[in-house]
């Protein structure tokens, strides 16, 4: 998929939403979200099941972190969905940028061009460091170079940072208390 595939299917979400809020699009799509104590193994993961929408987040992720994971595994519902129902996910790779792993990276961008505004990313970059937009933002960096990404293929001026790595969500980026 291309990132101007992915780019009109998250601004055609958002108009039949007419929300960038992952929660109010669950809610608008009717897919149902679940919350379990999944023992910091695995974060969140999308699941097909009976023509139901599922999307599992681990209970103990705290609250800011939650949007993230959302609109993550809402990206596999809308761009992963025929996989989802053969198959289903194994695991969450969420930020990462490996080639071999083409469904993750597609997620991750669908995720960044949800949650991340096009005027307001370059707003804030205007006044402030990467680091401190992504903080303002409430996101991890991963995230904000993945918007550096899309930015770029939109004709901006914008390099990424390729700071996504494959292990990220594996590690605590203070997705937990």
């Amino acid at each position: 998929m291309t990132i101007d595939y992915i780019v009109n299917q998250v601004e055609a979400l958002v108009k039949k939403a007419g929300s960038r809020d992952p929660y109010i699009i669950c809610n608008a799509l009717d897919y149902k979200l679940h919350y379990m104590d999944l023992k910091q193994r695995l974060k969140a993961y999308y699941f097909y099941q009976s023509r139901i929408n599922n999307i599992i987040i681990d209970e103990n992720v705290i609250e800011v972190f939650r949007p993230i994971l959302i609109a993550h595994e809402l990206g596999h519902g809308m761009l992963h969905k025929e996989i989802a129902m053969m198959s289903g996910f194994q695991e969450l790779e969420v930020l990462e940028k490996r080639s071999d792993k083409p469904m993750e990276y597609e997620a991750n961008l669908f995720a960044a061009e949800l949650l991340l505004e096009d005027e307001t990313v370059l707003k804030l970059l205007n006044e402030y460091t990467f680091f401190e937009t992504a903080s303002m933002l409430n996101v991890p960096a991963a995230l904000l170079d993945f918007k550096f990404g899309i930015l770029k293929a939109k004709g901006y001026g914008i390099s990424s940072l390729h700071y996504g790595k494959s292990d990220f969500l594996k590690e605590n980026i203070g997705a937990y208390n």
